[in-house]
C-alpha cells in the first residue's frame, strides 16, 4: 500500500521549523545543532494556554506546521501522538505533592498527566472532533506511531502524526534519559496530492537483522538515539534530500516496519 506525504513540521535543536530542517538535512555533515526555540501557542484562550503544559505546545507547533505545508484544514483530519515518556515534568510534580503532607495535588497538574492530554489540547485549539489515538512504546515509540498512522490513512480519511518527547526533570534522569527536546509532524494521505513532499510504499515483518537505519553525521546520529521521536530523523533526512530509499525501525521483541520512500521523476 502507498501513502503520501502532503507535508511535515519540525522542531529541535538548531531545527526551528520545515524550512530549517531542509538546508540542515540537505548538508548533514555539517549540522551543529544548537538552540531549540519556544514552541508557538495557536488557537488557545488566555486561560488554557496559561494551563497548557509544553508537551502539548510542541504537539500544537509541529502539527500546525505540518497541516500548512499541506495546505489542509484540521477539521476531518485523524490524529496519532506518539510519545516514549509523555509530560514528565507533571509525573515528578505529582509524585512530590503525594509524597509531601499535607498532600495538595493540582487539578490542573492531575487533569494534564493523562498521556492524552495533549491530544485534548490539539482538539481545543483548531476545533476537530476527528478521531485521536494517543500511545507510546518507550524508545520505539516513533516507528509505533508510523505504523499506526499508516493503518489509520484510508481514502478521504488524512492522518496528521505527530510525534514527541523532552528532557525529564533532574530527579528522573537516571531512569529516563532524553537529551533535547524534538517533536515531529507528518500529514499523511491516500493518493498523491499536489505538492505531495513523497510518496511511502511500507510493510511489517519479521526482523532481518538489518537493524534501525541511521544518521551520517555524529552529532545528528547523537540526537535520533538521545530522543524517542527523533527516530524519524532518516525519514526526515530522505524527505528533505529527495532520495529513495528503504528505511527500517526494528522492534527488540521481534519484528520489524520498512518504509521505501519513492518520488516522481
Amino acid at each position: 500500500m502507498t501513502v503520501s506525504i502532503a507535508g511535515f513540521g519540525v522542531l529541535g535543536p538548531g531545527l526551528p521549523d520545515a524550512e530549517a530542517c531542509r538546508r540542515a538535512l540537505t548538508a548533514e555533515e555539517s549540522y551543529q545543532g544548537g538552540a531549540v526555540r519556544a514552541p508557538l501557542v495557536e488557537g488557545l484562550s488566555a486561560n488554557e494556554a496559561r494551563r497548557c503544559p509544553t508537551t502539548a505546545r510542541y504537539v500544537l507547533d509541529v502539527g500546525r506546521q505540518a497541516l500548512r505545508s499541506a495546505g489542509w484544514e484540521a477539521a476531518g483530519v485523524t490524529t496519532v501522538l506518539s510519545s516514549g515518556s509523555g509530560d514528565l515534568e507533571i509525573l515528578d510534580k505529582n509524585c512530590r505533592a503525594l509524597a509531601t503532607a499535607p498532600i495538595a495535588l493540582s487539578p490542573t497538574l492531575f487533569h494534564n498527566s493523562v498521556h492524552n492530554a495533549a491530544g485534548g489540547y490539539w482538539g481545543i485549539a483548531t476545533g476537530s472532533r476527528a478521531a485521536t489515538t494517543s500511545l507510546s512504546a518507550y524508545d520505539d515509540s516513533f516507528a509505533a506511531g508510523l505504523l499506526e498512522a499508516l493503518t489509520t490513512v484510508a481514502p478521504g480519511r488524512p492522518c496528521l502524526l505527530i510525534a514527541y518527547d523532552l528532557p525529564p526533570p533532574a530527579a528522573l534522569t537516571q531512569v529516563r534519559k532524553v537529551s533535547a527536546p524534538f517533536a515531529v509532524a507528518f500529514a499523511l494521505s491516500m493518493g498523491a496530492p499536489a505538492g505531495s513532499c513523497a510518496r511511502l510504499s511500507w510493510e511489517w515483518g519479521p526482523a532481518t537483522g538489518e537493524g534501525a537505519s541511521r544518521m551520517v553525521s555524529p552529532v545528528l546520529e547523537a540526537l535520533r538515539l538521545g530522543n524517542p521521536a527523533a527516530r524519524c530523523l532518516p525519514l526526515l533526512r530522505a524527505l528533505c534530500n529527495g532520495r529513495s530509499e528503504t528505511l527500517s525501525w526494528a522492534y527488540p521483541e521481534g519484528g520489524a516496519l520498512r518504509v521505501a520512500t519513492l518520488f516522481d521523476a
